[in-house]
Formats: C-alpha cells, structure tokens, sequence
C-alpha cells in the first residue's frame, strides 16, 4: 500500500453524510443482477442525479481502487469485501478499505480527539502529516469528512466537525495502533502479524511483550497450548498461567517476559491479548483481552523447581480502543474523564475548585472499575518512583515483584475516587497502618501517629511523627488537601 494509496477520496452520490446509503443500495444492485457496465451506469443515472457517464465511471473506478467492486464491460461484481460489507453493514469494513487505499483518515480521526475541528483545519492536520503527497486539493478534507459523517464517526454542526461516541472508539484505537480482534476467531502468524504491523520470528512464543516508538511496553500477546510442557488450568474466567522457561533448566528467572507480566500484576496499564492453540494446530484462536491479577514465584506441582504462576482473569473488553480509555480517565490532578470537577490548584492545601470524595461508581461494570483500578494503581507506583511515601523504602523480593502498594487516602471502600491525587504509594506495613488509622498525614505533608500509647506498635510509628513524606516531582501528583483532610476526619485526628 504505502506509496500506492491515494491522496484524496471521491465523494459518492447524495450529500455528505449520506455516501453510503446510496452506495449500499448500488452494492445490492451489484450483488443480486451482476449487471454489465453500461446497465449500472444506468441504474445511477435512474437512481441519483448524476448524468454524466464520465462523472459516474470515475466514482465507481474509485470503489473498484478501495477493493470494494470489479469493473468489467460485460460483468460488474462485488469482491469479498464488497460482499462482507454489504451483509454484515459493519462500518468498520469499509472504513478499513479507505484507510488501506487513501492517505489521511487516522490523521483526521486523531487530530478530532483533540476537539471540533473546521474542514480547512483538518485539511492542515493532513497536510502536516502527509507532506510527502503534497495534499492540495481543498476540497480533500470535506470529501474525507463525508465518508466519516456516513460512516457515523462524525457529526457536524456549526461548519464544526466532531467525533461521535463510536467515532472517538475507534479515533483511540487508530491513536493506540492497536487491532481489535474478534474473540473465538482463529488467526494465522501473518494475520496476526499484519494486524499488529511486526513481526514474530519463527513462531509466535508464549509471552510477547512489545514496545512502543519509545520502547515503553505498549501490549502482550499471550499464548496458551493445548500440549503445551505447564499444564495451564484455563478454565472458568480466573485461571492461572504459567510463565517463561524450559523444565529442563531448573528454576525459572525473571526473563523480560516474565518480567513484563510481574509489571502488570503490579499495575501496569497496557492490554493483554490471550490466544489458544489446539495441539497440531497453526492457527491461534482468540480468547479475548485478560488482566494480571496477580504474580507468585512458588514451587511447581511437582516440587522440583520454582516458577512464575500467574492469575489472569478474563475481561468483558473486546475493544483495546475502550481499554486505554478507560485507563485514560483516571488522571493526576484531581479529575476524571466525564467528571464535572476540576481543579486549578497544584499544590496540596488549596481550595480552588476542590474535587469530590467520591466517584460515580455504578456508572462502570466490574471490568470497567477493574481496569480503572488497575490504572491506579499504576499511575500512583509510577508517581512515586515506587518507593513507600512514608519510609522511602524499596523492598524486592527473589521474584522481583516491589513491595510497594497503592492506597487510596479517602478509601475505596467508601467510593473513594481512583485520581492520582487520592493516592499514596505506600510499603505493605505502613499502608495496613495508614488503613486503620495509626497513621495519617498534614495539608504540608508531614506523618502524624495516633496518640494510643497503650496499644502495641505504638512505639515503632512514633518515631514516624513530624517525618516529611516522600512526594513526587509533579507537584499535580500530589496529595490533595481535601483527601487528607477526609482521611484524618475519618480517623479521629485533629484537623491541621
């Protein structure tokens, strides 16, 4: 494709907006008659207000372009695209077939992510980006926007162009470069391939981390097999996993596959394709997107080694697009995508604009608020340098998993939001102790101790009082007076 694809579309009949429902009434001509050329440019001159054969056979050279018909004097028939399109009236069908033939449509879905844009301002988005095409036609941007519009992933309004709620999925899945794949279906190496644009080597392994441009991890592929040397119990929807290594060599290590499944059972926010592969099969069957739910370095069934068993849990997203968006909206600076609160403080103590307690949770579904909390997590450790914000310790185990948490300052238990703001990063012990009120912290960020010297432990927190907490560099990271004060309420401390 590449160097072959088109600089701009050609509009179909009818109004923008509007292409593709005259254009599936012309498939259907197609698919049920087969008819010759001369007898479809007759069925358009019947059923639009073209008139010119000329006009007509440029916009049907311009489908058989994007692989939807073939063109012949005596015959004009749908391919299989053309077919699929027409059967399933999936959008994305045919929005594969322009993107795949015609430069510009992933530039003008992203630059629609930032906001409503003018068509003169996506022509511009698409210049920039295309500049090796020298994009010039001004009627470029509006014709790309048309098929968008009668695809439903734009609207318009105002001379404004806008993405729908489908249209800013899939602008976010373009943005991710990430495919979604349909659950139960089987995929061969070079689909699979061709889907997530790399390549596998010989053979697909069982853990694939990839990276991104700036070698940050971006998604797993995850692969099961029926006879496969670990005897993976994969049923129901939480099952375990075991990790990377030969039985032959002993105990496993903390491989970078292994290494990136620890991470995300840590909270790493990126999305896990799982496959199945039949014994004496090629082909990997799609089982859907999975979550690290947890990582243990235990002793395998038979006692001889020790390995990484994983927990991965099934979830009820098909759409990576909706994974990060859901990821996306848990945010640093007191916020949430959709929220009506905002905030305009950086620092912990003030008052502007203070951000509620609590989220509307029953919005989401159980996967949702899993993905979300995973997200949390993630953004809090990272926040941190994943050091305890109390202590500053770094504990690792043999297994290489931190012993750093994520604790919510105003709980979860209680709705407590999952924003970077109502987080600390906090070691295993002083987490328990920030929990159940032995420890609790200042609008100037200093750790108080409850005042129960009776109690055992008290001697060991003590010490702790006054102690300035380790805090991360972006100031928008940090605690937000309004969670600290909730938390110090809640456990019977002074107000500072």
């Amino acid at each position: 494709m590449g160097e072959d694809k088109l600089n701009i579309t050609v509009r179909f009949f009818d109004g923008a907006g509007n292409y593709t429902a005259v254009l599936e009434e012309c498939c259907h001509y197609v698919l049920t008659e087969e008819p010759a050329l001369p007898a479809l440019l007759e069925w358009v001159k019947a059923n639009t207000r073209a008139t010119s054969d000329e006009g007509i056979t440029d916009r049907l050279r311009f489908l058989e372009r994007i692989g939807l018909l073939v063109l012949e004097e005596e015959r004009v028939r749908l391919t299989d695209r053309g077919v699929r399109w027409v059967a399933e009236s999936d959008p994305e069908i045919l929005f594969e077939a322009l993107v795949e033939n015609v430069h510009g449509f992933e530039t003008l879905l992203e630059a629609l992510l930032d906001g409503p844009k003018t068509d003169a301002e996506l022509g511009a988005a698409i210049a920039a980006d295309h500049s090796e095409v020298e994009w010039t036609d001004p009627s470029g941007p509006a014709q790309h926007r048309g098929w968008l519009q009668s695809l439903g992933y734009v609207e318009r309004s105002d001379d404004l162009n806008s993405l729908t709620e489908s249209g800013e999925r899939l602008a976010r899945r373009v943005a991710s470069g990430l495919p979604a794949l349909e659950r139960g279906t089987e995929y061969s190496q070079s689909e699979l391939e061709a889907a997530f644009d790399t390549s596998f080597g010989s053979y697909i392994k069982g853990i694939n981390p990839r990276t991104d441009g700036d070698g940050d991890l971006a998604y797993i592929i995850l692969k099961a097999r029926e006879d496969g040397p670990y005897g993976d119990d994969l049923e129901g929807e939480r099952f375990t996993y075991i990790g990377e290594g030969v039985p032959s060599k002993g105990d496993q290590h903390l491989t970078p596959a292994n290494g990136a499944l620890v991470d995300h059972a840590e909270g790493a926010v990126v999305p896990v394709y799982f496959f199945y592969q039949p014994a004496d099969a090629d082909r990997l069957r799609y089982e859907g997107l999975v979550d690290v739910v947890d990582a243990e370095y235990v002793a395998d069934a038979d006692g001889d080694r020790l390995v990484y068993r994983f927990t991965l849990e099934r979830l009820e997203i098909d759409d990576p697009a909706e994974f990060a968006a859901l990821a996306d909206s848990v945010v640093g600076d007191g916020t949430e995508t959709g929220s009506v609160s905002t905030e305009t403080d950086a620092g912990g103590g003030g008052n502007a604009d203070e951000p509620a307690l609590t989220a509307d949770d029953e919005a989401f579904t159980a996967t949702q608020r899993r993905v979300r909390s995973s997200a949390f997590a993630k953004r809090v450790t990272t926040a941190y340098d994943r050091r305890c914000a109390i202590c500053g310790a770094s504990r690792e185990s043999p297994a290489g998993t931190v012993d750093i948490e994520a604790a919510h300052i105003y709980p979860k238990k209680e709705n407590g939001r999952d924003t970077v703001r109502n987080g600390l990063a906090l070691c295993r012990l002083h987490h328990w102790a920030f929990d159940v009120g032995w420890l609790a912290v200042t609008d100037d960020y200093r750790v108080l101790v409850a005042d129960r010297p009776d109690l055992e432990g008290y001697e060991e927190f003590a010490r702790l009082e006054g102690e300035e907490l380790t805090l991360p560099d972006e100031t928008e990271h940090r605690p937000h007076a309004t969670f600290l004060a909730a938390h110090r309420e809640r456990h019977g401390f002074e107000s500072t």
